[in-house]
């Protein structure tokens, strides 16, 4: 019963593309496209941003993205923001 209240969106990372661990989320808590969250990645091994996914197709549309090089400013600009957090 409480199991139908949730779906499972994946997160890719910003960083390398790859995706990391799916999280669930309550079907009345909606967050905008593309959504993004801090998440340790498995394959970086670092915090970074990921691009929350809810669907095949908003996958896809990441994959060619990331592919078109639109994230790599923004993940650099995320992986310099959490090292400094964590100097100063």
């Amino acid at each position: 019963m409480a199991s139908n209240n949730y779906d499972i969106h994946r997160f890719f990372c910003m960083n390398c593309g790859e995706e990391s661990i799916p999280l669930p989320r309550r079907h009345g808590k909606k967050h905008e496209k593309f959504h993004r969250k801090k998440l340790y990645c498995i394959h970086c091994r670092e915090y970074c941003n990921h691009v929350e996914c809810k669907n095949e197709i908003e996958v896809a549309k990441f994959k060619e993205d990331y592919k078109d090089g639109v994230y790599t400013e923004e993940a650099k600009e995320s992986l310099a923001h959490v090292r400094d957090s964590w100097i100063g």
